[in-house]
């Protein structure tokens, strides 16, 4: 096939070129080292947590979305990061391998990422709004579809055309200037339906939880709404951002207009950028997923949602875990008795990081007649009081053995004001033989 102007091989590099290419490529090494660093470690901890809890413990969906668009925006900045054999050659060589792979990732990579970032949004729409969650079967059914989908419009183009299909398209290897119904059809409109998509369905969750933090019942039960709201707003903030210019670009070159190339390096810069604003967006604001310890759960709630590691929830919460472990009597004895020290020097401890005296508004709450509590091995009570830049945890431990049960009786108490939970205890340990 004969290779219009735009298509052949063009070298030496223009000025223009030479320069603008420098920031292309330096900005997809950037995004190929931060995307390939966070999906390796993403793959380590699927492995290992894997070896912990079985086959059976199924990941969680959102890690998963976040894992293949990592897969993603690792195809899109290879392609912008093999814009380096063009300055090192000082050439865009047609019919190499290398223009050929290029063209392969720009179209992948592009719409890979287009494709996973609307995917996160219709799951976090149907886990915020719905509070929906698909069948794990079929979860992975529609990962596997995305990525047939994004394989076989990349692969249709080269099947029917052959190797002059993938070529210079102006500032770099891509589709044929000639076949512009396949750049449309292909690939710019499943990039800007994603686009709009992922937009829309963030502006319905936006408007959901601006309408849930202003009512009156449910502001009680979600005060972390607040917070996670205008979080909402940088998913597709960021990816409009980079997506856009090239796309208008290219859009505006198919109606008949000449694009210069500084405008394709500029616009070829921001894309480029694409996968380690990706990575950045996505381990500030949702780290208690992407960097948990243990696996998380398969929820998608606001909770998860924070920024730079710092969480929205405001109040106080009070959390019970218990789990099984055998222990001897006098074991139990002994861990009873320490708790018992334990829980007024705890309080006073959380008195004095809190910044209040006694006299403040602190109120010390002592138990009477609990009668008999049966607690099952290890017991962790933990109180977390959320304030702006302030997060306190008392825990307090207690061992028994699985079939015991422990009796709190009040003791003598003297009334002689707040001199009570210093000379007299709260709590006793009586009827164990």
């Amino acid at each position: 096939m004969k290779l219009d102007p735009a298509s052949k091989t063009l070298s030496p590099l223009p000025d223009v070129l030479s320069h603008g290419l420098v920031a292309v490529s330096t900005f997809g090494l950037l995004s190929f080292f931060c995307s390939t660093s966070l999906f390796f470690f993403l793959t380590w901890r699927l492995i290992t947590w894997r070896l912990k809890s079985g086959p059976n413990n199924t990941p969680n969906q959102f890690l998963l979305l976040i894992y293949n668009l990592l897969l993603a925006d690792i195809q899109q900045a290879l392609a912008f990061l093999l814009n380096i054999s063009a300055l090192h050659n000082n050439g865009i060589f047609v019919g190499t391998p290398t223009c050929f792979a290029q063209g392969w990732f720009v179209s992948t990579g592009d719409l890979a990422s287009g494709v996973f970032i609307c995917a996160i949004a219709c799951h976090t729409w149907m886990g915020v709004v719905k509070e929906y969650r698909l069948p794990t079967p079929a979860f992975y059914c529609c990962i596997g579809t995305l990525w047939f989908f994004v394989y076989a419009m990349a692969a249709i183009g080269p099947i029917v055309h052959g190797r002059d299909f993938y070529v210079r398209a102006s500032a770099w290897c891509w589709i044929n200037d000639a076949f512009q119904i396949e750049r449309l059809w292909l690939h710019y409109f499943w990039i800007f339906c994603s686009m709009f998509s992922t937009v829309l369905i963030y502006l319905y969750i936006f408007a959901f939880l601006r309408k849930k933090a202003f009512s009156s019942n449910d502001r009680t039960k979600s005060p972390h709404v607040h917070g996670a709201t205008p979080l909402m707003v940088l998913y597709p903030l960021i990816y409009t951002v980079c997506t856009a210019p090239l796309a208008a670009g290219r859009i505006y070159a198919l109606a008949g207009h000449d694009v210069s190339l500084g405008y394709f390096c500029a616009a070829g810069t921001m894309i480029a950028c694409n996968g380690w604003l990706d990575v950045l967006l996505y381990a500030s604001t949702r780290a208690d997923i992407v960097f948990s310890e243990l696996p998380p759960g398969d929820d998608t709630g606001l909770e998860t949602f924070a920024f730079m590691g710092r969480g929205h929830r405001l109040g106080t919460t009070t959390t019970i875990v218990a789990a099984g472990s055998s222990q001897n009597r006098s074991v139990s004895r002994a861990a009873s008795r320490s708790a018992s020290r334990a829980a007024p020097r705890g309080a006073s401890k959380l008195g004095k990081r809190s910044g209040r005296g006694g006299n403040s508004g602190d109120s010390a709450e002592n138990l009477y007649s609990l009668g008999e509590i049966a607690i099952k091995g290890e017991v962790t009570v933990s109180v977390d009081a959320q304030e702006p830049n302030l997060v306190r945890h008392d825990r307090i431990s207690m061992d028994e053995s699985a079939n015991q049960s422990r009796t709190f009786d009040e003791r003598s108490h003297k009334s002689r004001g707040s001199r009570s939970l210093r000379s007299g205890k709260s709590f006793d340990d009586t009827g164990i033989p």
